[in-house]
């Protein structure tokens, strides 16, 4: 993860891994917004942009 402040705006980008089977768009996109809000929330400052990059796609849980 890495995270920048320009000017009291954050932009972020993620690398994470989602379990096979899973819609890589749906979980990136709430991936995203929970992220976001839990940034802004703590920090009080805007988001500008969550950058989500796949790094791969892990065993499904039983």
């Amino acid at each position: 993860m890495r995270v920048s402040v320009n000017e009291g705006k954050v932009a972020c980008d993620l690398a994470i891994t989602i379990a096979f089977g899973h819609s890589i768009p749906e979980v990136s996109r709430a991936v995203q917004e929970r992220v976001k809000s839990a940034i802004e929330n703590m920090t009080g400052m805007e988001v500008t942009e969550i950058n989500i990059s796949v790094a791969g796609v892990g065993a499904e849980e039983n």
